[in-house]
């Protein structure tokens, strides 16, 4: 690595930087910025180095993007999740994505919007009035039901779907955990998680394979057959030939690792920010009511709903899920003022850059407007990846776009969620950041609501 890159301060003898970044992780990664557009940070023997610069991000994710891939921390699960599309480099990633990109099409996410829309007013339904909700597990619940069901389809029943999205919390949870921790020997200890996650590996890969026997035998309802349905019948555009079950398998569970947490938490943020911006909530039900009323949500919906969407990408902004990316140098080449050795670890933080106030001024306020005054393509390129740039850009973004606006109007066109007093919210920084917890009581918007009572489950006139 090139000795002229600034080195962050803090470093102490044998773990580096580790010791600052783990007392204070937020804080660390927000100051790193004052000391340079490359810093280097010294993660216990692992020299690294972590870009704060927008233009160097996006350079490093666009133009660089055949000299990475994606680093020591995913190689940690790459025996858990295989090769799959996060894991794959170069013309292996490029020919997954090919296989996998129609599955995430406009038109695939019109028919997934109503599956979105169900499962948010099921699962909303038995919230009750004037009862507490824990939000960010609510949120959890209603983004892992959409994940299993859009992937699955009508396969498997609703039995299924729930058991599914009960697995998958416990599977992404020990795969983050293995992520972030160093070195393998947490892993291989007879610890209860562990055992846990082995389990639910296990069971979500017998529950995959099941599913793909049965879709085989023709079991899904025509036009309700899943995500799985189309990554069955996806063919390699050169070779003619589909996935084997292991990719299969190995593809479902990189898609649903790549964004089933950081949608949750991000839900979760939202609502925290509208129960602390009552008005904010209060023009957000307005434009809902106006434009889509007690009708069913639709795709056309969600890019009619313009105050909705800037309250959403000012959620991605401030309270940006991701805390960090990682990218490894697989060969040397310049950046900024230097140059990269092979083998590098490159790190930045959508979290910090997001906060950076040279892009966004008074960065920890939350004012979705701004997007009004700087819109999103006026910034520059890297200042506001909420999902990534470059050739690794999520391929779920419009799903998870779509899957936001249809949570976010469902749930307050009938329900307002309020902070009780002496409730306190902290950012817990891990994989993602989350809530430390986040408590939220449930009020009826419609009349017939009343505090109380129950709330009307599916069937109600108020609940489509």
């Amino acid at each position: 690595m090139n000795t002229s890159y600034a080195t962050a301060p803090g470093r102490l003898p044998g773990v580096g930087h580790a010791a600052a970044l783990m007392r204070s992780p937020l804080r660390f990664l927000t100051s790193l910025r004052d000391h340079g557009d490359l810093v280097r940070v010294d993660l216990g023997p692992m020299p690294s180095l972590f870009v704060t610069s927008p233009p160097l991000i996006h350079t490093l994710l666009t133009d660089r993007k055949d000299l990475l891939d994606k680093g020591r921390f995913y190689d940690k699960v790459r025996p858990l999740t295989g090769n799959g599309v996060i894991h794959a480099y170069g013309d292996e990633h490029r020919r997954q994505q090919a296989m996998i990109k129609p599955s995430f099409h406009r038109d695939e996410i019109t028919r997934y919007v109503e599956v979105m829309r169900e499962v948010t007013e099921e699962k909303s339904a038995g919230w009750r009035a004037g009862a507490e909700i824990p939000v960010d597990r609510a949120m959890r619940d209603i983004t892992f039901n959409i994940l299993a069901r859009t992937m699955f389809g009508s396969v498997v029943g609703r039995d299924a779907h729930e058991e599914l999205a009960g697995i998958l919390p416990t599977v992404l949870e020990a795969i983050m955990w293995r992520t972030v921790s160093p070195g393998d020997l947490m892993e291989k200890l007879p610890l209860p998680m562990n055992r846990r996650f082995d389990r639910a590996f296990a069971q979500l890969r017998d529950t995959i394979s099941r599913v793909m026997l049965a879709y085989r035998q023709g079991a899904a309802e025509p036009g309700r057959a899943g995500m799985l349905a189309m990554l069955l019948e996806a063919r390699d555009e050169e070779t003619g030939l589909g996935m084997t079950d292991e990719e299969l398998c190995n593809q479902i569970v990189s898609v649903t690792m790549a964004g089933s947490e950081t949608a949750a938490t991000a839900m979760a943020w939202l609502f925290y920010e509208l129960a602390r911006h009552p008005e904010i909530e209060r023009r957000v039900r307005e434009e809902v009511q106006e434009v889509v009323g007690e009708r069913d949500f639709t795709m056309a919906d969600v890019g009619n709903l313009p105050y909705s969407r800037r309250v959403l990408q000012e959620v991605m902004r401030v309270r940006q899920p991701i805390l960090v990316i990682s990218r490894r140098a697989v060969r040397d080449f310049p950046l900024g003022t230097g140059s990269v050795k092979a083998g590098t670890e490159l790190f930045y933080s959508p979290y910090a850059v997001h906060r950076d106030p040279e892009f966004f001024p008074d960065p920890l306020r939350f004012d979705p407007d701004r997007w009004l005054e700087r819109p999103a393509a006026s910034l520059p390129k890297g200042a506001y990846t909420p999902f990534g740039a470059g050739p690794r850009h999520c391929i779920g973004e419009q799903f998870a776009w779509a899957m936001m606006h249809v949570v976010l109007g469902t749930v307050v066109r009938r329900w307002r969620l309020t902070l009780p007093d002496g409730v306190t919210v902290r950012e817990m920084p891990w994989a993602t950041v989350n809530p430390n917890h986040m408590p939220m009581r449930a009020e009826p918007v419609l009349a017939e609501d009343a505090p109380g009572e129950d709330v009307p489950g599916e069937g109600a006139a108020s609940c489509p």
